[in-house]
């Protein structure tokens, strides 16, 4: 019975086109018969109307007849407030007063097709717990469906409408607080040497930009300090900032030849103005974390990044590393086992600095021990000389014997040039150890370790020696001297970083060159460090000569390399800078169930957001990461995939 009436309008209507073009043919025919045929097509378009008028009101009377379960029916269908629809074969089968008042505007659509009422829905849409959104006759409906019929060829259909509750909601959100704390990281170094009248002249730029922006976007801009803002705005004005990308950033470098910039942090989403608050400072301290000239967003979904184009700003003063030495030496003498690792593929600012952080390690009357993989390094030359040194004993431990010397309370676990977990040489090691120290220069990744007992992160720095030859003269005593092995595994590390101090080098880089050169490293020892064998030379002469241009970045892309030849990958991005009308350069080779890919640029590509885009990280001129389960022709394509993005 069922499916007949579901086919009702479908025979109907086909009966009635086969009946009216015989009548036409007989008319067309037998011209004397046409008057008959015409009055024979009106009378039967008459019948049909008039019957398929009471096949709606025989479906009607389905529902509604005189017994008492009917009499039940349409006390709870007929009379609620609520539209009711009951849906067949995606056809309005019935409905109640409220739907026809309200949905339909007092025209009756019985057996209409669902889709003329209301386009792009379906009955089953609604039968999900959150139902379905509809928006009918400029009122907002959450639509919920409920199956009638075991073979789903019956839907009753609730139609709830909340326009209200919905802009009310509407409103709570786009009246939610975001809070924008505001810095201006280069006060204290560059805008402080000024002449107080042209520094005046600055900030009254610079209060005149952030105060029109408050002013804008509705909110309210309170300055605290010489060189910190806070502004509070609604979230309905934050689009302001966020859709021209933080346009304030370039304003601010435009004052005084990119002598002012800023960083901002955002705080949104949270459940108050604390938490907001709260936000707000931890997305700053990321944008101070990764060198500063940038906005970031925190909101309870993670981060969001904005500019960051411009190096960072170096800090004069060494307050800061006296601090963190006493504290790093106050820690070490509370160890009993110290554990060095730098990151994954080990390089001579990775091995160079665990070292020198060893020596830290040694003058406090402890014993360390640098865990790193000697099969995939990249510094086997500095490994196998400080090995041949007989003063040294047993220094370097693979990851798995670093876990049988008893991860306890005491532990004391120091990673250098890397921040993040699962960059380091063992992430299991890394998670287990419960006091942990980090050493880095590297700008801050989203996943960065948080849970340390020291912290030395800065962005500026060309390199972790450096960072790690500052504190160790303010821990070593002034009558034990370092060694030359130990301060040229420092110097290799820094020379490494800043490509023999032509990049990233500020005057406390050279500060720690310099102390270095005291100590007794002899600058062509060092360089010995760097050589190559012939079949890495020639290996990383291959890479160069594979590579093509892509939007001024030069890409190498290569199947694999012959175990130990590693070291060709970062040598090969350096020698594709060379080329005419390259701004960066990237190299990716398969090894093993991953893609290394190694990027440099000349400052004016950052590739560590093209890294961050590839789930790696480094910092403006250097950076790295590494592809898993991918072919190399979809790394390529993820490659030019983050150029295009960083070109938008």
């Amino acid at each position: 019975m069922k499916k007949k009436i579901w086919g009702t309008d479908g025979v109907i209507l086909t009966l009635l086109l086969i009946i009216i073009a015989l009548l036409i043919l007989i008319g067309v025919t037998i011209p004397k018969l046409l008057p008959v045929t015409v009055i024979g097509i009106l009378l039967i378009v008459c019948i049909v109307t008039i019957n398929m008028y009471s096949i709606r009101k025989a479906i009607r009377g389905i529902f509604f007849g005189k017994g008492k379960q009917s009499a039940r029916q349409q006390l709870s269908f007929e009379n609620l407030n609520v539209p009711i629809a009951i849906i067949g074969k995606e056809s309005i089968v019935w409905y109640n007063n409220a739907f026809r008042k309200q949905v339909l505007n007092d025209i009756d659509c019985y057996l209409t097709p669902l889709n003329k009422i209301v386009p792009n829905f379906s009955a089953k849409d609604g039968s999900e717990q959150s139902g379905v959104c509809l928006k009918i006759n400029d009122r907002n409906y959450t639509v919920f469906s409920s199956q009638a019929s075991d073979d789903e060829s019956l839907w009753v259909c609730y139609f709830v409408d909340d326009t209200e509750l919905k802009w009310e909601a509407n409103e709570y959100h786009m009246t939610r607080p975001v809070v924008l704390q505001i810095i201006v990281d280069t006060y204290d170094e560059v805008l402080k040497e000024m002449k107080e009248s042209k520094r005046a002249l600055i900030m009254a730029d610079l209060d005149q930009l952030i105060e029109d922006a408050a002013v804008k976007a509705n909110g309210i801009n309170t300055k605290i300090g010489t060189s910190r803002y806070h502004i509070i705005i609604e979230e309905r004005y934050f689009s302001q900032f966020y859709d021209n990308r933080f346009e304030i950033l370039a304003k601010a470098r435009k004052i005084e030849e990119d002598s002012v910039t800023l960083s901002i942090g955002v705080g949104r989403g949270g459940k108050d103005f604390a938490e907001n608050d709260m936000l707000a400072r931890q997305a700053l301290d990321m944008a101070l974390g990764r060198g500063g000239d940038q906005a970031v967003i925190k909101s309870n979904d993670g981060y969001e990044f904005f500019g960051g184009v411009l190096p960072s700003v170096e800090k004069r003063s060494k307050v800061r590393s006296r601090i963190v030495a006493k504290a790093l030496r106050d820690v070490i003498m509370q160890s009993d086992t110290v554990l060095i690792m730098g990151h994954k593929n080990s390089d001579l600012d990775a091995i160079g600095s665990a070292v020198g952080v060893a020596a830290i390690v040694n003058s406090c009357g402890k014993k360390a021990y640098i865990v790193v993989n000697e099969e995939v390094t990249l510094a086997s030359n500095l490994i196998e000389k400080v090995k041949n040194d007989s003063e040294v004993g047993e220094l370097f431990i693979t990851p798995e014997k670093a876990s049988h010397y008893g991860l306890g309370s005491h532990t004391l676990l120091i990673i250098v040039d890397t921040h993040v977990a699962r960059m380091t040489e063992s992430e299991e090691l890394c998670n287990k150890c419960r006091r942990k120290v980090v050493i880095d220069h590297h700008r801050r990744m989203v996943d960065y370790i948080n849970d340390t007992v020291v912290s030395y992160h800065e962005p500026y720095a060309s390199s972790a020696s450096e960072l790690v030859t500052e504190l160790l003269q303010y821990i070593i005593p002034a009558n034990h001297k370092i060694s030359q092995l130990e301060a040229e595994s420092l110097l290799a590390g820094i020379m490494l970083d800043t490509r023999n101090f032509a990049e990233k080098s500020g005057v406390r880089t050279f500060e720690a060159a310099a102390y270095l050169r005291r100590m007794g490293a002899v600058s062509t020892d060092v360089l010995k460090l760097f050589s190559v064998p012939k079949d890495v030379y020639k290996a990383k002469s291959e890479l160069v000569n594979a590579a093509f241009i892509y939007k001024d970045v030069a890409i190498s892309l290569a199947p694999t390399l012959p175990g130990g030849l590693y070291v060709a990958i970062p040598q090969a991005a350096n020698d594709l800078l060379t080329l005419n009308n390259v701004s960066g350069s990237i190299v990716a080779v398969k090894m093993g169930d991953q893609i290394n890919i190694s990027a440099r640029s000349l400052g004016d590509i950052n590739v560590q957001v093209l890294m961050e885009y590839l789930g790696g990280g480094g910092h403006l001129t250097m950076a790295g990461a590494q592809l898993k389960d991918v072919t190399l022709e979809e790394a390529g394509e993820k490659i030019k995939e983050s150029i295009d993005n960083y070109k938008k």
